[in-house]
C-alpha cells in the first residue's frame, strides 16, 4: 500500500513541500546563527532553498534531472509567489486579514497550484516543440 501511494506524483510532491519547508528553516537558523542579520539570512537560505527544491521537486517528483529548466522554474516560483500575495490582499479585502489564518487557508490551493504549474511549465513541457531537432531529411 506505501508503494502504490509513493507512486502517486502529487503525494510525492507534497512530501517533498515537507522536506523542502524543513530544509529551508534549518538553512534560514544556521545562516542566522553564523552571520547574526535575520535579512541577510533569509536572503541567503532564500536562494539556498529554491536551488535545492529545484533538485528535490525534479528528481523525487518529476524524475527529471535537466538542469537547463531552473530558469523556468524560477520564473515559476516568482508567479507563485506573486499569486499568494495577490490572494492575501484578496483574503484581506474579504476581512480575513489575520494572517496566520490567511496563509493557512492558502495552503492547499496554493500547493495545488504549485503542483500544476511545476508539473505542465517546468518539468513537463511537452506543449513546447524541441526546436534543435534538425531531423529533417
Amino acid at each position: 500500500m506505501l508503494k502504490k501511494v509513493l507512486q502517486n506524483t502529487f503525494f510525492r510532491f507534497l512530501l517533498t513541500g515537507v522536506l523542502n519547508t524543513i530544509f529551508g528553516y534549518l538553512i534560514f537558523c544556521l545562516f542566522t546563527y553564523l552571520i547574526g542579520n535575520a535579512y541577510v539570512s533569509v536572503t541567503l537560505s532564500t536562494i539556498a532553498a529554491v536551488l535545492f527544491n529545484f533538485r528535490t521537486y525534479g528528481k523525487l517528483v518529476f524524475k527529471s534531472h535537466d538542469n537547463s529548466k531552473i530558469v523556468r522554474f524560477f520564473a515559476a516560483y516568482l508567479f507563485i509567489i506573486a499569486t499568494q500575495m495577490v490572494l492575501l490582499k484578496g483574503l484581506a479585502y474579504f476581512g480575513i486579514t489575520n494572517p496566520y489564518l490567511a496563509v493557512a487557508l492558502l495552503v492547499l490551493p496554493m500547493a495545488t497550484l504549485s503542483f500544476i504549474i511545476l508539473k505542465k511549465f517546468v518539468f513537463h513541457l511537452a506543449l513546447i516543440p524541441d526546436l534543435s531537432d534538425n531531423s529533417e531529411k
